[in-house]
Parts: C-alpha cells; structure tokens; sequence
C-alpha cells in the first residue's frame, strides 16, 4: 500500500461499510416472500448473501442458495416487490457504524476526497447517503448503473481516478467483503477492510487486505501510521575530548 503522503484519494463501499442496510432488506425480502406466497426466510441468511447487487440478491432469496437463480418471469416479478418494499421502507432502519461519522469528519478536514462506489442503483445509494446527513462528503457516488461491470470489476476504482484525474494506484479502496479487495488488486490499489462487512459470511482476513480495521474511526489513524516519519536529527555524542574543551 502506498504510504499516506502518497493517497490521494479514498474509495468506500457503502453497505456494510459505511452503512448497516441488513435490517431493511430483511424486511423487503419477506414482504416480496409473503406477497409471492412464498415461506418465510432465515433472516440471518440475508446478511450473508449482500454485497453483490440487487439482481443477484433476488436470485439468492427466492432460490434460498447463494448462487441459486430462479427463472427469468419469476425474477422479474420478485424483483419489482422487493424493490417496492424497500422504497417504502424509506431507509427506516439504516444506520451509520459507530466511527463512521468521525472518520469522513476527518478525511474532509483532511481535504481528502472521498468516493462510494457501491454495487447498488446511484439513485438509491444518494437517497440513502442524503437521508443519513453524509452525502455532503463525497466527491462522487458511481452505483451499478454508473458502470460497465459491478465490482469486484476494477471499473468503479478506475472511473474514480479517472474522474478525480489521479492514478489508481493513489486511491485506497475500503471496503468489507472479498470483492472489494479483488477490485483493489485489480485496480492496483491499496484495499482496507473493516472487521463487520457483509462477506459471505467468511472472515474478511481469508481474503488477505493490507489492513483490517473494527472502526472506521481508526482509519486516519491508520494512515497516519503509514507516513514515512522523517527522523530527527541525533544528537552527536561528544567525545571526552569535546568535554574536557568545553570545561576549560
């Protein structure tokens, strides 16, 4: 990773980074599950299976497998409930992490720019950061529809430099599943994990970042750590000499 005085700007994840968004699309996937007449679903299977856009999401919960799918007329319509139930829901349990608030406070102080790059709609991922009090923080916000391929393509990495007019290797990806770090090889930048991201299920270590962090609220620190420090000057040790001199 490259030392901070190098980083030039930071990309977030927005699920499961920034924001916990678990509880609301529990609650659109049962109401998508009842309204098809469908049985409920193990809630504690939804978590597990975010992070790789809505599409799939959909396919995950009407097949009950991670990478199950269901065909294309029964997708469709599932996709249109759910996407119902969760705009009504209007965000109403989402909830920023504990740090995440102290950490954009102080990458703006900073003069940092910040990215989100998510595998969600742009849309809903600005109405979620507008409803939250955070959008005013980020450069840019580059959803599904912003780009060719969803991570863990490199695409969001690279159109962010590209926007932001840097070089990918001076961005820092953070994220919390394995396709944010896979996007930050591919993209040949640094990738920061945070301990509680929706991942499978799996601990983020296995996929090997430079750096896991359980609050976002170290992560200045944590750059901070990685300036080269310049050194100061030792003091030259005097000979007996130099002593003996500067006694006369």
């Amino acid at each position: 990773m490259l030392p901070a005085t190098e980083v030039k700007a930071v990309v977030f994840e927005l699920d499961g980074t920034l924001v916990n968004t678990a509880a609301d699309v529990r609650y659109a996937a049962e109401e998508m599950l009842a309204d098809l007449k469908l049985p409920s679903l193990n809630v504690e299977h939804v978590s597990d299976w975010l992070g790789d856009g809505t599409d799939k999401l959909i396919h995950r919960i009407l097949s009950r497998k991670i990478d199950g799918s269901v065909p294309d007329p029964v997708f469709r319509l599932g996709s249109a409930l759910f996407l119902k139930a969760y705009q009504r829901r209007n965000h109403a349990s989402a909830a920023l992490y504990p740090g995440v608030e102290a950490c954009l406070r102080q990458l703006t102080r900073k003069k940092v720019p910040m990215v989100v790059v998510t595998n969600q709609a742009t849309s809903l991922a600005n109405d979620l950061l507008t409803q939250l009090g955070i959008r005013n923080h980020f450069a840019l916000v580059l959803g599904k529809d912003a780009l060719q391929e969803p991570k863990p393509s490199p695409d969001g990495l690279l159109e962010a430099a590209l926007l932001l007019h840097i070089n990918p290797d001076q961005l820092v990806m953070v994220g919390g599943s394995v396709n944010d770090v896979n996007a930050a090889r591919a993209a040949g930048c640094g990738a920061v994990c945070v301990s509680y991201g929706y991942n499978y299920g799996v601990d983020i270590r296995y996929a090997a970042p430079d750096a896991v962090l359980d609050s976002l609220a170290d992560f200045s620190t944590y750059l901070e750590d990685e300036q080269p420090r310049a050194r100061k000057p030792r003091a030259r040790r005097k000979t007996s000499t130099q002593s003996a001199r500067e006694r006369r």
